[in-house]
C-alpha cells in the first residue's frame, strides 16, 4: 500500500517520527513516516476474555518466541480513551478503554478492554497520576487472570491485570509529535452516544473537531 504521508525530499523539516525513503516509482529520495498507519483503521490488537487470549483481528492468536500463546502483551500507549456506551451489536452499555500504539512492524495499532479489565486500568492510572505521568508516558504490560464466578463455580471468564514501567522520554516526545499531527482514531467505534470518561490530550482535539463532549488527562 502506498505511504499517502510521503512528502518530497526537499521539505523544510523531518520530525521525529519521519525517516528518509526511496519512491518505488520515481527512484527520488523522500521523507516519509516511519508508521504505517490508514486514518482511522489502525491495526486490530484484541483480547479474547473467554480464553484469555491476545490475537490480531479476532482470528490470528499471537504466540511468542517459542510458539506459545503468549502469557502478557506489552505496548506503549500514543493515545487513548475510556468511554461508556454500546458497541459491536451488542444490547447492553459497558465501559471500554481504547488505546492505540505502535507495534513491533512499525504499524499504528489499537486494542481495547471492557468492563472490570477497565476498572484495572483506572486502578493503574491514578499512582500515575501522583507521578504526573499519564498511559502515554509508560510501558503497559496486560496479563490475563483467570476468574471463577462466585454464584457458579462452573463459570470462567479472564481480566486483564496491568503493570507499566516508564518510557524513554525521546520515544514520548516521538509519539507525542506523530499524534499531534496525525488523527489516530478507529472509525469503527467512533459511534455516536458514547459518555467519554477520560480522553488523552491528542484524543481530546479530536474530539472537539467532531464536537464531541470528552474529559481531557491533561498529563497528555
Amino acid at each position: 500500500m502506498e505511504n499517502t504521508n510521503a512528502v518530497a525530499i526537499d521539505a523544510t523539516e523531518m520530525k521525529p517520527y519521519q525517516q528518509l525513503g526511496v519512491d518505488m516509482e520515481t527512484g527520488e529520495e523522500i521523507i516519509e513516516d516511519k508508521y504505517l498507519y490508514l486514518p482511522g483503521r489502525p491495526r486490530e490488537y484484541r483480547f479474547n476474555g473467554q480464553n484469555g487470549q491476545f490475537n490480531l483481528y479476532g482470528d490470528r492468536v499471537l504466540m511468542d518466541d517459542r510458539g506459545k500463546t503468549l502469557s502478557s502483551f506489552t505496548f506503549q500507549p500514543i493515545a487513548y480513551r475510556f468511554f461508556e456506551g454500546i458497541l459491536f451489536g451488542r444490547t447492553e452499555r459497558e465501559m471500554w478503554a481504547e488505546l492505540f500504539f505502535i507495534d513491533n512492524q512499525n504499524c499504528v495499532s489499537s486494542i481495547m478492554f471492557n468492563n472490570t479489565s477497565v476498572s484495572e486500568l483506572f486502578r493503574l492510572m491514578e499512582p500515575l497520576h501522583y507521578e504526573k505521568l499519564s498511559l502515554c508516558d509508560v510501558i503497559l504490560t496486560a496479563r490475563p487472570e483467570r476468574v471463577t464466578s462466585k454464584g457458579d463455580p462452573t463459570k470462567t471468564w479472564y481480566i486483564t491485570r496491568f503493570s507499566y514501567e516508564v518510557s524513554k522520554s525521546e520515544k514520548v516526545l516521538e509519539y507525542r509529535e506523530f499524534v499531534k499531527d496525525r488523527a489516530v482514531y478507529r472509525l469503527e467505534t467512533m459511534a455516536p452516544n458514547l459518555e467519554h470518561k477520560v480522553v488523552s490530550r491528542s484524543f481530546a482535539r479530536l474530539l472537539e473537531s467532531l464536537e464531541l463532549p470528552q474529559t481531557t488527562d491533561d498529563s497528555f
